[in-house]
């Protein structure tokens, strides 16, 4: 297997206070945890970043926006030689710099951001975290279910506007962890749930919602904890820099529910040295004060620039493939009538359908419109009773062909990585395909229908250049599961087939690359040692075959995905395809030996074998 030339490793926070952050090196938070609590609710990747972000507005007519973490964002960070996370950029004609600096001596947290501008514009800058305050075992179980034990109250301080506070009801080894997020300015607006923030615009691949109107400043606890404060707007005037920023304070326990006197906290994390604001140096000035490291303290390398290099990824730059809406002639075509339950909305446009025995048809209309995305589990084998050898698959009607891959044991033998959030603010999970249309590789997103059989799920692409079918099924003999794309109209097509790896423990999320190696137009996949997967299963392995009539231009890891293409070491396989007009491929697992004498199973017309 290649291995990386930077070593990655992520860069690592700590404070005396118990606070320890881990970001990657586009500035996203990959963990944020207090002792063995988990503060935040998800974890953030190399490929996309995290729900957690500083935004910049230009409050004109459109307004404009910016991340200024994660691998979109046109900051560049380093760890300065008092091991804080800082990062220098550009935008718009402002000039801006930004610092994470944990205090010592309490468990508090401050986002310090300066802003210089050319000319004379108004701006406003937005805090958004994701929450937990549970056992990282416990968010990693279920996010959804630690987000709604989560009580969000919005506070009023007489200097510093609009906080939240949260508490976890759900007790921790006996307590009750609890934190206040607000503005080292005056926070005006506030939002507790991305449901609010990002609606399902961004499932869509529309920027969220919150970014392009003001915040609901209503309270809503739901299945996404993102805490969302925004400052109040600031008027940049040329050579006239702005020091702005954010706080959050964690509190171990807090037995009684929030309660208005609560704000008075906020003075715990005001009143520390580390409120004040941050002067953030840049490597040439470092260089002429004889203080300049050229390392990220104990982890991370930096480029002679004195910065990461550029850390854009398909997954945050590549386009969605805009799916165009199929006519009644050409859904009858692919979906032969008769059709049945036919749902419509009040226009009388067509949303989904049954047809066949045993098939539905979802339309792109309805996936956009609905909370609960649509998707389907495929399990391999006629097996009556329990088969320890069958293959399951979860697949979403939004672009994610198979998920969840395991064989025998659901939660511990997992092959790829589940999706985690229905709101699409994470599409590097599981099994994606990214498709070269135009000269340029545009990601397979929702489509213009949606089929789902018992064994089997269709998506029909329509676009601008053709139409692409992919399949997604689950076999029986041999088990194993498969993916099919064909272009049923249009030229030939070259794929980029990314699967997130969660051999390595964690999901996915434990650091280091996925171990495979090439043996034709097979590739081995292994657990890395000392993993659990690795101790159950010492002989362990996963194959994906290339189908007859594939051909493999390039086979590799997460480099395949970063545009500068140097590894992150990120547990990612990607194969990459030449042109064709049909492509295909299958997962075979080999965890568990087969089972002698075989389970109970059953033909095709349900009778016993």
């Amino acid at each position: 297997m290649p291995e990386s030339a930077t070593g990655y490793s992520p860069l690592r926070l700590s404070s005396p206070s118990g606070l320890r952050l881990e970001a990657n090196s586009n500035g996203s938070v990959r963990r944020f945890d207090c002792e063995a609590v988990s503060l935040g609710l998800f974890v953030g990747n190399e490929v996309e970043g995290g729900p957690a972000n500083l935004y910049l507005r230009r409050r004109a007519n459109p307004i404009e926006w910016a991340a200024l973490l994660g691998p979109s964002s046109p900051t560049r960070f380093h760890l300065d030689a008092g091991g804080r996370l800082t990062g220098t950029g550009t935008w718009h004609g402002i000039s801006y710099s930004l610092a994470l600096v944990l205090a010592r001596d309490k468990p508090v947290w401050f986002w310090h951001v300066h802003l210089e501008a050319s000319e004379a514009q108004e701006v406003d800058l937005t805090y958004v975290q994701d929450v937990a305050l549970a056992s990282y075992g416990a968010v990693r179980l279920n996010e959804f279910y630690v987000a709604q034990y989560l009580d969000h109250t919005p506070l009023r301080h007489p200097q510093r506007g609009t906080m939240v506070a949260t508490r976890q009801n759900q007790a921790v080894d006996g307590r009750f962890p609890w934190c206040l997020i607000g503005s080292l300015r005056e926070g005006l607006a506030f939002a507790t749930d991305a449901k609010q923030f990002h609606g399902l615009a961004t499932r869509a691949g529309e920027p969220p919602v919150g970014l392009l109107a003001d915040l609901p400043n209503r309270r809503l606890q739901h299945e996404h904890a993102l805490v969302v404060i925004r400052d109040a707007p600031i008027n940049l005037l040329p050579k006239s820099p702005v020091a702005a920023g954010f706080f959050g304070l964690y509190v171990p326990d807090h037995p009684e529910a929030t309660a208005p006197p609560d704000v008075q906290k906020a003075a715990d994390a005001l009143g520390l040295p580390e409120a004040a604001p941050v002067e953030i140096k840049t490597r040439q000035t470092r260089r002429a004060a004889g203080t300049d490291t050229g390392v990220f303290a104990d982890t991370g390398t930096l480029t002679d620039t004195g910065t990461l290099a550029d850390t854009a990824t398909l997954f945050s730059a590549a386009p969605l493939l805009r799916s165009l809406d199929l006519d009644t002639e050409e859904l009858r075509k692919l979906f032969p009538p008769p059709w049945r339950h036919e749902e419509t909305d009040k226009s009388g446009a067509r949303l989904s359908f049954f047809h066949g025995p045993d098939r539905h048809v979802v339309l792109r209309a309805k996936e956009l419109r609905v909370l609960r995305p649509h998707g389907h589990i495929l399990r391999t084998g006629l097996h009556t009773t329990p088969d320890e050898t069958a293959l399951t698959s979860t697949v979403w009607m939004s672009g994610v062909f198979h998920s969840m891959v395991t064989q025998g044991h659901v939660s511990i033998n997992r092959f790829l990585s589940t999706v985690h959030t229905y709101l699409g603010l994470f599409r590097s999970h599981g099994q994606r395909i990214f498709a070269e249309i135009g000269g340029q590789w545009q990601l397979l997103h929702v489509p213009s229908a949606f089929e789902m059989a018992p064994d089997a799920c269709r998506w029909i692409y329509k676009h601008a250049a053709g139409v692409i079918q992919v399949r997604a099924a689950a076999e029986h003999e041999p088990q194993e599961l498969t993916l099919s794309v064909e272009v049923l109209s249009g030229e030939p097509v070259r794929l980029l087939v990314s699967h997130h790896v969660a051999l390595n423990d964690d999901d996915g999320s434990a650091p280091g690359a996925a171990r495979w190696h090439r043996d034709g137009d097979t590739i081995v996949l292994v657990p890395a040692p000392d993993t659990d997967l690795s101790r159950r299963f010492p002989a362990g392995r996963f194959e994906i075959r290339a189908l007859p009539g594939t051909q493999l231009e390039q086979v590799g890891g997460d480099e395949l995905l970063v545009l500068d293409r140097h590894s992150r070491q990120q547990p990612f396989l990607c194969l990459v395809t030449a042109p064709a007009g049909a492509t295909g491929f299958t997962i075979r697992g080999g965890l568990v030996p087969a089972e002698v004498p075989p389970p109970l199973r059953v033909d095709a017309s349900g009778g016993l074998i």
